[in-house]
């Protein structure tokens, strides 16, 4: 059942050990990980309290030397802290509340959690630490008084975490020597125990947790550590802790203990993670990344592609589309329905100028609107057409989008033309087929661009690039310098040639835009010019046409009277007189009239034809005289005016002819502006979608890279004591495995193809490709721990056993325990308790109890997770395998008692303490230094026998005790001193006394002990 805890670290070490502790709780899923608050006692040099904000009171170096100028005398502390007992009182009741009445308490009480009403506190300290030495007793005392006061109805433990000085950095002797005045302390107040209340008396701690370096220090593997403890409090809280017992070790109380903890466990969440992102980085790179090939046969196939794609069917079709309405022309040409009549050109002119306007304000500008449409329609018909072939590209092979890109910069390169290597290669592009659209008036403007120059310079540019290629196919095959300096010059030729042909094809490009737009100047002013003449030649032969008119009239009317005047007049005339002749004849003499008759009748042939005759003559007079005077004149002018009528005619239709040009002019370069622009924004979109194709593969190679490092990030290395049972390497056997079942083009397959992928964004294509990775791993999610020891396609059986061993050697105890006296305490046994989930648990049991006979295993819930808790409780302090060098650095280090007036006993039985030899050996080293067989030379060594020992007395000692080297200038020692006398050693010693001021305290009492011993008088 879980039980509210209390973490309190009493020093900056502690706090940043509780602050990893609290970390890598939140990687335990247990409801105990939830109710463990973690606090750390503050102290200003004035002012005591307590925070959770633990890392800004934390020192993460683990450093000791850096805490020794900080640290004050533990009576100045304890004084000071119990000036502030009331305030401190205060602050340590709100953060007793705080375990049972916290938010996460809280939150689980309200998810159906049954929490235990016992509280567990800890006190972490370093034992080492002034200041956590200094306050901890009173903390220890004030707490059980407020439980014993205000706290009543609350069981409770209290435990400390002592931290021994081998887990730090740069611990000096007086730090050892700190640690064993605390021990000592400690195991008296465990003995007698602590005040709380009047007589009443109580242990302090209810168990005493020690920790030293066993698997290293704290700052190098500060993660281990934490992974321990973090188990040890978190797992089955009801095993943690025991009962003092009463019987002593020769006298000694076993109130400390000691743990070890490792886990083995299957991070499902972990390993799909790296899985499935190693799955989606390999389709990311494999299906979506591979670079395009830049050899020359690629290069010359892009460009062919290129070619291919301005001379497709598609793409002409679709230019051809763009004059086009509903299939019939756009352009109908201008033919107004006006006739001239004679005599008004002038009015006609002025009504076709109107039918112009008309035709220029209203169906031209329709023309020019249908043209804007089919325009925008041929613009989509284009960029339809460039998105499929970009969508082929890219379908094609895993390369295609590196090669889409390509080919797209390709199609809007500029200097198409230094892409080829042969002089007559005719490359196409956008852009060649835009400077094709430009000219596309050209011969109608009568442009003529001027490209010799750059003609000769792209000739030359091509000439050196042969050449390139010839003298690196030279050196391919053998090294010359000569040849080697000629390839650099030219490739120096061949740099200036390109920079001279560009800005040679960029001026021509412009002076080109300027010579048409100068010669569409010129073009409309010719055409507005043309219809002003034939405008005003219709006005003149108008003109010229009523002119002849006129005369033509004239001459009828004098036609017209010249046949009324021979042709009527003068013959009736002459027809009147001749018959008042003969009524006047025959007034006067009627036989003369009678016979004028009668010869009339007579002779009538002969005067009929006579008559004729004079009548033929004198039309012949007469027509003579016509043709002469009138006809030629009428002819003419009839010819004239008939010539005149075709003139106007003509003018008309030319006249018309012009105005239809000016407006098919306007049309045409509308026409012209809207296929340059339609290029124009072809090359654009092409741009744009190069563009998106490089920004796609950017996005692409920031997401593999992400995948990369989340893979990279998804790691089983953990710590020493949580050990996953996949590593790494296990895992990335199993992923390559798993990619000959199923290849990474699945996904192009079945989810996003490469034309689909550079059309969505970034986050859509993630969206889909991570969740695709991860449904191929889901089945691992479900393993449990037993499953996936036993997949072979997961990890080996020789693996699944080694991993197994490792979490029992990992969950050895993190304290050097010695193995003596285990008959005098069977209680101090260690104990095993293991953790697995039920269906695992007889195949994990049977392996572990060969381990271990008093192996116990409990059910876990976590399926995943094995565990394993090594304890051995209830030792005294004199098993600490260190605890003998421990009393030599505390004998040779005091500088402070504390509590003088109490005979607190030493933590080590007399009858089994070790510290004897290196005492012993001091005092011969002191020995023979009174009596004159150490002595010390210029520089400070101290030499025997002509053998430099060196300059410290401790390290001299301790060389003598513990090294095989000197163990026979030791016994020669021991044998000089033996042959002195015992007063004469006694004097020596006296002189000692008073003259050596340099002996340290630890020294001096030695030096105290060897009088007494020495005394003639004892």
């Amino acid at each position: 059942m879980p039980k509210p805890t209390i973490l309190l670290a009493l020093d900056p070490h502690s706090a940043a050990f509780c602050a990893a502790i609290k970390r890598q709780l939140q990687e335990f899923p247990a409801a105990q990980s939830c109710l463990i608050q973690t606090y750390t006692l503050t102290w200003d040099g004035q002012t005591f309290g307590f925070s959770n904000e633990l890392d800004q009171f934390a020192d993460t170096s683990f450093d000791l030397a850096q805490t020794h100028s900080k640290q004050a005398y533990v009576s100045k502390i304890r004084s000071q802290f119990s000036e502030a007992t009331g305030q401190i009182q205060t602050a340590l009741i709100e953060l007793l509340k705080t375990a049972s009445q916290s938010k996460e308490a809280i939150a689980a009480k309200r998810q159906g959690v049954e929490i235990s009403s016992t509280h567990r506190i800890y006190l972490m300290l370093s034992v080492s630490n002034q200041f956590a030495r200094g306050v901890v007793f009173d903390i220890v005392r004030l707490i059980r008084w407020l439980f014993s006061k205000y706290f009543t109805d609350i069981p409770y433990s209290l435990e400390a975490l002592l931290l021994l000085p081998g887990l730090f950095t740069q611990a000096t002797t007086a730090d050892s020597g700190a640690a064993y005045t605390l021990l000592k302390e400690l195991d008296y107040k465990m003995t007698t125990g602590v005040v709380i209340t009047g007589a009443q008396k109580v242990a302090p701690f209810d168990n005493c947790w020690l920790m030293d370096e066993q698997i290293g220090g704290l700052r190098d593997n500060l993660p281990s550590y934490a992974d321990a403890l973090a188990g040890f409090l978190t797992i089955e809280p009801e095993t943690n802790g025991l009962l003092i017992g009463t019987q002593k070790v020769r006298g000694k109380i076993p109130a400390y203990s000691a743990f070890g903890y490792g886990e083995l466990f299957f991070p499902g969440e972990t390993i799909i993670n790296r899985l499935s992102a190693a799955l989606a980085a390999d389709i990311v790179m494999e299906q979506f990344l591979p670079k395009a090939e830049f050899t020359p046969e690629a290069i010359r196939k892009c460009l062919l592609d290129a070619k291919g794609f301005i001379l497709s069917e598609d793409f002409s079709n679709a230019f051809l589309g763009l004059e086009r309405d509903n299939g019939k022309p756009v352009w109908q040409d201008f033919n107004p329905r006006l006739e001239m009549r004679a005599g008004q050109a002038q009015e006609y002119g002025m009504e076709l100028q109107r039918a112009y306007r008309q035709f220029e304000n209203k169906e031209l500008l329709s023309y020019k609107r249908t043209l804007e449409n089919c325009c925008k329609q041929l613009q989509a018909t284009l960029t339809a057409f460039l998105d499929r072939t970009i969508n082929r590209y890219a379908d094609a092979t895993p390369r295609g989008l590196h090669e889409g890109a390509r080919l797209l910069n390709i199609l809007t390169f500029l200097y198409l033309e230094l892409q080829t290597d042969a002089i007559g290669d005719q490359s196409q592009n956008l852009v060649t087929e835009l400077r094709a659209a430009e000219a596309f008036l050209d011969s109608r403007l009568q442009v003529t661009i001027d490209q010799e120059a750059t003609q000769k310079l792209l000739n030359q540019v091509l000439s050196l690039k042969l050449r390139q290629q010839q003298l690196q196919d030279i050196l391919a095959e053998r090294k010359s310098e000569e040849q080697l300096q000629e390839l650099q010059t030219t490739q120096k030729q061949l740099e200036t040639a390109i920079v001279e042909y560009r800005q040679a094809l960029n001026a021509e490009i412009e002076q080109a835009r300027q010579t048409r737009f100068i010669a569409i100047a010129h073009a409309r002013e010719q055409a507005a010019a043309a219809i002003v003449s034939s405008q005003n030649h219709l006005t003149l032969t108008e003109n010229q046409l009523e002119t002849a008119t006129d005369q033509l009239s004239e001459l009828l009317a004098e036609e017209n009277k010249f046949r009324s005047q021979y042709l009527v007049i003068y013959p009736i005339f002459l027809a009147t007189a001749l018959l008042g002749l003969l009524i006047l004849t025959g007034i006067f003499s009627q036989s003369a009239l009678w016979l004028l008759l009668q010869n009339f009748w007579a002779n009538l042939v002969t005067y009929l034809l006579w008559t004729a005759v004079t009548i033929l003559t004198y039309l012949g007079i007469v027509w003579l005289k016509y043709s002469t005077n009138i006809r030629d004149r009428i002819q003419k002018a009839q010819k004239q005016i008939k010539r005149l009528e075709s003139t106007v005619k003509a003018t008309i239709v030319e006249l018309r002819r012009n105005y239809n040009e000016q407006l098919k002019l306007e049309y045409d370069l509308y026409a012209q502006n809207l296929r340059v622009e339609a290029l124009n924004y072809l090359i654009k979109t092409a741009k744009q979608r190069a563009e998106t194709l490089r920004q796609t593969l950017t996005d692409l190679s920031d997401i593999y890279n992400n995948l990369v490092a989340q893979r990279d990030q998804a790691t089983t290395k953990f710590s020493e004591i949580r050990l996953t049972v996949l590593t790494d390497a296990d895992i990335d056997a199993y992923y390559r495995n798993f990619l000959t079942k199923l290849t990474t083009e699945t996904f192009t397959q079945e989810q996003i193809s490469r034309s689909q992928a550079w059309k969505i964004p970034a986050e859509a294509f993630q969206n889909q490709l991570i969740p695709f990775a991860r449904q191929q791993f889901e089945q691992l999610s479900n393993l449990s721990i037993g499953e996936v020891l036993k997949q072979s396609d997961l990890i080996a059986a020789n693996t699944a056993n080694l991993r197994l061993n490792q979490l029992y050697n990992n969950a050895n105890l993190l304290l050097r325990i010695q193995d003596i006296d285990t008959n005098l305490n069977p209680t101090s046994q260690r104990e095993i308790t293991l953790w697995v989930g039920a269906k695992d648990k007889e195949q994990v049991f049977a392996f572990y109890s060969r381990f271990s006979r008093s192996l116990s295993a409990l059910v876990a819930e976590d399926e995943q997770r094995l565990s394993i808790l090594t304890r051995s409780l209830g030792f005294p302090a004199y098993f600490l395998s260190q605890i003998e060098f421990y009393r030599d650095c505390y004998e040779r280090t005091q500088s402070e008692q504390i509590e003088p007036e109490e005979n607190i006993p030493d933590l080590i039985p007399e009858e089994i303490g070790s510290g004897r030899e290196l005492k012993l050996a001091y005092q011969k080293v002191i020995l023979a230094i009174a009596l004159g067989l150490l002595s010390q030379h210029s520089q400070g060594d101290y030499q025997f026998n002509g053998r430099s020992l060196g300059k410290d007395r401790e390290q001299i000692t301790l060389a003598l005790a513990t090294e095989f080297t000197f163990q026979e200038l030791y016994g020669n020692l021991e044998e000089r001193i033996e042959t002195f006398e015992r007063d004469f050693i006694y004097h020596k010693l006296q002189e000692l006394g008073t003259s050596a001021s340099y002996l340290n305290h630890y020294e001096g009492k030695l030096l105290d002990h060897l009088l007494s011993e020495y005394n003639p008088l004892n």
